[in-house]
Formats: C-alpha cells, structure tokens, sequence
C-alpha cells in the first residue's frame, strides 16, 4: 500500500509539471491572404489630399475686357430696338411687305440679344483685364436710336410707319455694323469677336432687304 501511494504521487506531480510546460511552438504556416504582417500592420497610414472639391481652372476663352462688356450692352441695346420696331411693324405696318421685313428682322435679331444677355450674365461680376481707366462711362448706348424716335415712330400708321419703319432699321443696322468694326479692333473676347463678325457678314445683306420693295 505504500508503494502504491509513493507512485501516484509521482505520477500526479509528473503530470502537473507537464501541464506547467509550454506546449505552443511558433506556428511557421504563413499567413492567410490580405493578413497584414505584423511589421506592415506597424507602419503609419499615408492620406493623399483629396482632389475633390477643387475649383476648375477657367480656360482663357473667359477672359474679356471693358471694351467686350461695352460691345455687348450696346449690340444688345441696338437689337432689342430691332424687336420692339418688329413687333411694332405686325401691328402698324400697312404692307405686307413691310411685315415680311419685319418678320425677317426679328429671327435674326432674337437669336443675337440671347445670346448677348446670356454672356453678359455669365461674366457679371467677373474682373475684365482692362485697367480701370479703361472702363467706358455709363450714357446713352452707341448704335441705338433716341428713346423719343422709337415712341413717335411706334405711334405712326400705314404708309408713314412703313417709311419710319424703313429708315429706322437701317440706322440700326448700320449701328450695329459700326459696334462691331470697334469690336474687332479693341476686343479680346473671342465669343465677342465672333459676334461681331457674323453682325459685319450680315449687313449688306440685311440693308437690302430694307431697301428692298415696298
């Protein structure tokens, strides 16, 4: 009986010391993929400035200067004459002829004040490169008529509008044409530049028409 106590003895505290013995070996199976390692998992993560929200760089098409600014109001001005002398002609015109003109005038000059008003509101509030001295005083817009002249001819009738009518829309092309040859001199605005260009190809056509049957 007393060997057999000694031996358990033995045997249990064996057992003990064998569960007090570390058993884990460093595994040498290689990491499962996307695992990052230890010395990877370690290093600082870099931030790229992100390149969203950046304001667009603006082309030079976008560059314009007074004198484009001026040209613009002043054509402007000019073709919203040629409208409100068009719509006048449909309801004082006493040929039909007159009305055809009228007609004519107003397709061509629709097309051209759109245009001119959007460009004026997509540059508003943007610096010309004009020095400041440059800037043109504010007046009476050049190539347009006298406010006085468009009311005394939009009160006229028959053959007297027709006649009115007649000289009015040739003092308006050929003020146009004058707006444009300044524009082609002094302008940087390329769109501008364009403007006035197809407003020059147009006026011998556009003055006979005018003077063309009554």
């Amino acid at each position: 009986m007393r060997r057999s106590t000694i031996i358990g003895a033995v045997l249990a505290g064996g057992l003990a010391l064998a569960g007090c013995t570390p058993s884990e070996e460093p595994s040498e199976q290689p990491p499962a993929p996307g695992t990052p390692s230890p010395a990877a998992a370690e290093q600082p993560v870099s931030h790229q400035p992100s390149q969203e929200g950046q304001p667009a760089q603006e082309g030079a098409g976008a560059e314009h200067s007074s004198t484009d600014r001026e040209f613009a109001e002043e054509l402007l001005g000019n073709r919203e004459q040629v409208l409100e002398l068009a719509d006048a002609a449909g309801r004082n015109a006493g040929a039909n002829a007159v009305r055809t003109l009228a007609n004519d005038l107003r397709g061509a000059a629709q097309p051209q004040a759109d245009q001119l008003t959007g460009w004026l509101s997509s540059t508003a509030g943007q610096e010309s490169s004009s020095d400041p001295q440059d800037q043109a005083p504010a007046g009476d817009l050049a190539g347009t008529l006298d406010d006085e002249q468009v009311q005394q001819l939009t009160a006229l009738g028959g053959a007297q509008f027709d006649s009115g009518f007649r000289q009015a829309v040739t003092e308006l092309a050929d003020g146009a044409e004058q707006l444009a040859r300044v524009q082609l001199e002094e302008g940087s605005s390329a769109e501008m530049r364009g403007l006035a260009e197809q407003v020059l190809a147009e006026h011998e056509e556009v003055l006979a028409a005018i003077n063309g049957p009554a």
